[in-house]
């Protein structure tokens, strides 16, 4: 995300001069943020003060911005921001695009995440570009809720399964498409043709589904055919609540309606979508020749979680980032790990403290690189359960 490159050398010369002399007035410095992400792109000027102060275990730097002023190696509480889906909605958290923008909680009220990161780029996040975290919540209408069928060439994604509505699925399990019937391929014996007559039937269903988009109601029976012939050559898994998925590049998949899930992915927006039973409003054309030509066939290995220590395991671990799953005691407390730059702590289960924060089921922290320095971590960087339950939060950081 770009940020004035010089912000955090005014800081760093300011604190020289408090330790030189002891004390320091406080310095005022204009940001300039450029927002490409916009439709049109602008430049936000940024008017912000720093306070430097001496504390028993060095300085600490606090940064103004209007009326809202924080600790430069505080958590901060993620503001989540919704954004409407054909099949639901998205609650992002570190989100940061044109259709929407993430926020953190100051006492003054919300400051748009961008602004945030921009006070102090080094002290925040080291440089590492920020995973997106955010909360995919479908509608419980069947179809309706499922999303897209779709493949990702890069992008990293992993689900953790916090809900599954009971009147969607009254046996507690829900579902996502996963991949592709391993048994009808077997059955072909020859995945050539397999892929061909995969494609052929959706090429068949996106016809039928265009002339009701554009009017044909009449087409409502064929629909559902053509909808179950298509359907019959993918794979579906059963998920439950606290189900992990790890989802592999170009690996087709679709989480279906009533199932929500918090999400960790590469900040990228690319896919490549197969089919989807609603109309595509952000594209106008579906990618189902490209996707079925390199898609995937074999199921992946279901995930195998590395203990990290007592209660701490690891759920996934990407080239960019990984996800700990930390499960706590009431009474516990879990001090995070020295990282070179920031982390994002998720909480899923009971209420947990994290410095002067309390966060409870689908609230986040996001943890800057100052924090988790040694001589801060115990104060600003430690998980407690001062609850009566256990509590579960997800760690997600790069390098983890």
């Amino acid at each position: 995300m770009p940020n004035s490159p010089d912000t955090d050398r005014v800081i760093d010369r300011a604190e020289e001069a408090a330790r030189a002399g002891g004390g320091a007035a406080p310095v005022r410095h204009t940001v300039r943020l450029r927002r490409d992400w916009l439709a049109d792109p602008d430049t936000v000027t940024l008017d912000v003060g720093y306070r430097i102060t001496r504390e028993a275990d060095g300085h600490r730097i606090a940064a103004r911005l209007g009326a809202h002023e924080l600790f430069l190696d505080e958590p901060v509480r993620l503001a989540p921001v919704t954004v409407p889906k054909p099949w639901g909605r998205e609650l992002w958290l570190t989100g940061v695009e044109a259709r929407g923008e993430s926020g953190v909680h100051t006492g003054a009220g919300v400051l748009p995440l961008s602004q945030y990161l921009a006070l102090a780029p080094r002290r925040l996040t080291a440089g590492a570009p920020l995973v997106l975290l955010k909360v995919l919540d479908p509608s419980p209408q069947p179809v309706l809720g499922d999303l897209y069928f779709e493949a990702h060439e890069a992008k990293r994604e992993v689900y953790v399964v916090s809900h599954v509505d009971p009147d969607a699925w009254p046996a507690g399990r829900g579902g996502i498409r996963f991949g592709m019937n391993q048994e009808l391929r077997r059955r072909y014996g020859d995945d050539d043709a397999f892929r061909r007559d995969y494609l052929a039937a959706v090429r068949r269903y996106e016809a039928v589904r265009r002339a009701i988009d554009d009017g044909d109601a009449s087409r409502a029976a064929a629909e559902a055919e053509l909808r179950a012939a298509m359907e019959a050559f993918v794979n579906l898994r059963e998920l439950a609540v606290g189900d992990v998925v790890v989802v592999p590049t170009w690996l087709p998949h679709s989480l279906q309606h009533g199932v929500r899930v918090i999400e960790f992915q590469t900040p990228s927006y690319e896919r490549y979508i197969i089919s989807f039973a609603q109309k595509v409003l952000t594209q106008p054309h579906w990618d189902t020749e490209t996707a079925v030509a390199r898609m995937r066939l074999d199921l992946p290995e279901p995930p195998r979680f590395a203990p990290v220590t007592d209660g701490v395991e690891r759920i996934v671990s990407f080239d960019d980032f990984g996800v700990w799953r930390i499960t706590l005691s009431p009474g516990a407390a879990f001090p995070l790990p020295e990282q070179p730059s920031y982390a994002l702590c998720m909480v899923v289960q009971g209420t947990l403290g994290l410095g002067s924060l309390r966060l409870t089921a689908e609230e986040a922290a996001f943890v800057p690189a100052a924090a988790l320095e040694p001589a801060r971590r115990d104060g600003h960087a430690a998980l407690a359960n001062d609850g009566a339950q256990p509590a579960v939060v997800l760690l997600a950081a790069p390098g983890l």
